[in-house]
C-alpha cells in the first residue's frame, strides 16, 4: 500500500485500496499522463491520477471520492477520455484527474451489428479493430481524438449527413452514476438518461461504454483542393450551395476552411471533398470542379482508417479556439473571410509572421442533420427549433514558439474580437443562429443553453434524478455544467 500524500482525494483512493490505480507525480509515468491532454494549454498537474481498467473501478474510485467529505477541502475531480476537449474540461490542478484510456477495448457483436466501444478509445483504434468485420461506425475525422468526449458532446463526422451525429447512433450507454451504481441508458431501461446523453455531456456520471450501431465499411473517395483568395467570391458560391442540398445528396461530405501558413506567408482556401460510399461520380462538388486551382486536386479511396491516420492535429502546442453558428448566408460567408485577413494582421504584429498559423473551418450543418436526429429518438441539440440551413463556423490559432505561451492571452483576445465583430455582422443581417456546437466551444461560451428551453429543462431534471446531490456539478467543475445555464 504506498504511503499517505496528504491530499484528501489521493489518500481516499489509496485508504481505499485503489492504490494500483493512483499515480502520484513521483510516479515514472506521471509526465506521460500530464501529456496526455493534447495543446500545451490544456495540460494541468493533478495531485494525482486514478487509472481504471473497467467500470468497476470507476465505481469504486468514485465511491472512494464521494466518501472522501461534501466541500472538505478546497479539490476538484477532472474526468478524462482523449484529453482534446477546451482549457479546463478534462484535467485540473487542484484535485484529481481520472483518467479513462485504459477503458479502451472495441467489439463487434455480428448478430446485433453492434459496436462496443470504450470510452478511452482512440478513433483510429476503434476504426482498425471495427474494420476487420468489415463494418465501421459514425465517429471522429481525426484518429487521434477520443471516444468519449466526442460522441457525448454530438459528435460531427464524415457520415453525419446519413446516419446523424455520432451520438444519434448510440443505441446503449453504460453509465457508472456519482453514488457508483453501474447502469444502463437505452431506448427502453433510464430512457430519459439515454436521450440526455445525447449531446448532455458529463453532466450525469461518467460513461464508460459506448454501445452503437454499425454499417458496412465502404471506402472514401476524398479530393482536397487549395484554392487561392483570389477565388473567395466562387468559393464562398460553391460553399453556400453545397450546404443547401437536400438529404438525397447525404453521402457527400464536405469540410473546407481557411489557413494562413509561416511557409508560405500567404492565406488559401482548401477544401476537402468526401463521398462515404467511393462514388468518384458524385455530382455533389460540380460547383467546386468549375473553381481554378493552385494545386490539382487529386482523388483518392481511402479506408476509413488510412483516412483517420492520415488527418491529424498538432500535438503539443499553444492552441485558442472559438466558434460560432450562422445561417447559410453569403453576405456572412464573405464578411468571415474579410475578418480573417484582419485577424492575421493583428497576429503578425504580436507574434511576427513565423511564429502561428490559423485555421478558420466552414462546415455545412444543413436543417437535415436534425431530423436524422428525431429518427433515432431525438437529441439534445436543439437544431429543429430553426428550419434554415446553417454553417459552423469554428476560428483557430496555433502559436508555434515559446514568444506564445507569453502573447496567448492577446492572440486570444484578437480571436475573440474577430468572432464578436463576425456575430454582430450576422445579427445585422438577421443570420446570426443560437446553437453553439460543445465539442467546439470555448469556455466562455454556453453550449448548453444554446440547446433551447426543452433540452435544458430535460437536462437539468435528468441530471438532478441521476445525481441528486450534484456531485457532478460541484465536484467535476470541468466542462459545461448544467447548473451554470439561467
Amino acid at each position: 500500500m504506498q504511503t499517505l500524500t496528504g491530499f484528501i482525494p489521493c489518500d481516499a483512493l489509496i485508504s481505499a485500496n485503489l492504490s494500483h490505480t493512483v499515480y502520484l507525480p513521483s510516479s515514472a509515468l506521471y509526465p506521460e499522463l500530464v501529456a496526455g491532454s493534447w495543446a500545451l494549454n490544456t495540460r494541468k498537474s493533478p495531485w494525482c491520477f486514478a487509472l481504471p481498467s473497467s467500470a468497476c473501478e470507476v465505481s469504486q474510485i468514485l465511491t472512494a471520492l464521494r466518501s472522501a467529505g461534501d466541500g472538505a477541502g478546497d479539490w476538484h475531480i477532472a474526468v478524462r477520455s482523449g484529453g482534446h476537449g477546451s482549457d479546463d474540461s478534462n484535467n485540473i490542478a487542484i484535485g484529481v484527474t481520472i483518467d479513462l484510456s485504459q477503458l479502451n477495448a472495441t467489439t463487434y457483436d455480428a448478430a446485433t451489428n453492434i459496436a462496443s466501444i470504450g470510452t478511452g478509445a482512440r478513433w483510429l483504434d476503434v476504426y482498425v479493430e471495427l474494420e476487420k468485420y468489415g463494418v465501421s461506425v459514425t465517429g471522429g475525422r481525426q484518429g487521434i481524438v477520443g471516444v468519449g468526449g466526442f460522441v457525448l458532446g454530438g459528435g460531427n463526422s464524415w457520415y453525419t449527413a446519413r446516419t446523424g451525429f455520432s451520438c444519434d447512433n448510440v443505441i446503449n450507454y453504460e453509465v457508472v452514476l456519482p453514488s457508483g451504481k453501474i447502469i444502463n441508458a437505452n431506448a427502453t431501461a433510464h430512457s430519459d438518461l439515454w436521450r440526455a446523453l445525447k449531446g448532455g455531456s458529463s453532466n450525469f456520471g461518467v460513461v464508460t461504454r459506448f454501445d452503437m450501431q454499425a454499417f458496412p465499411a465502404r471506402n472514401l473517395t476524398i479530393q482536397t483542393r487549395t484554392i487561392g483568395m483570389d477565388r473567395a467570391k466562387e468559393f464562398v458560391d460553391a460553399f453556400a450551395g453545397f450546404t443547401d442540398l437536400d438529404e438525397s445528396f447525404h453521402n457527400n461530405a464536405l469540410l473546407s476552411y481557411m489557413s494562413y501558413g509561416p511557409e508560405t506567408n500567404e492565406t488559401t482556401i482548401l477544401v476537402t471533398e468526401v463521398n462515404t460510399v467511393d462514388n468518384t461520380n458524385t455530382t455533389a462538388f460540380d460547383a467546386f470542379n468549375l473553381i481554378p486551382t493552385l494545386v490539382p486536386g487529386t482523388k483518392q479511396s481511402l479506408s476509413l482508417v488510412d483516412s483517420a491516420n492520415s488527418s491529424s492535429v498538432a500535438p503539443s502546442t499553444l492552441n485558442a479556439g472559438t466558434y460560432l453558428t450562422i445561417a447559410n448566408d453569403r453576405r456572412v460567408l464573405r464578411y468571415c473571410i474579410d475578418q480573417h485577413d484582419i485577424l492575421v494582421a493583428d497576429l503578425k504584429t504580436i507574434l511576427g509572421s513565423e511564429d502561428f498559423w490559423t485555421v478558420v473551418d466552414f462546415q455545412p450543418l444543413p436543417s437535415y442533420f436534425a431530423e436524422i436526429g428525431a429518427r433515432n429518438g431525438g437529441n439534445m441539440l436543439g437544431l429543429e427549433r430553426d428550419s434554415r440551413n446553417k454553417f459552423m463556423f469554428v476560428a483557430g490559432v496555433t502559436l508555434l514558439t515559446s514568444k506564445g505561451e507569453e502573447q496567448y492571452p492577446r492572440v486570444h483576445q484578437k480571436l475573440s474580437a474577430m468572432i464578436t465583430r463576425v456575430e454582430a455582422f450576422s445579427k445585422s443581417v438577421g443570420s446570426n443562429e443560437e446553437f453553439v456546437y460543445l465539442n467546439y466551444a470555448h469556455a466562455n461560451e454556453n453550449p448548453l443553453g444554446s440547446y433551447g428551453k426543452a433540452s435544458v429543462d430535460h437536462i437539468r431534471k435528468v441530471a438532478h434524478k441521476y445525481d441528486p446531490h450534484g456531485f457532478m456539478q460541484k465536484r467535476v467543475p470541468g466542462g459545461f455544467k448544467i447548473d451554470r445555464v439561467k
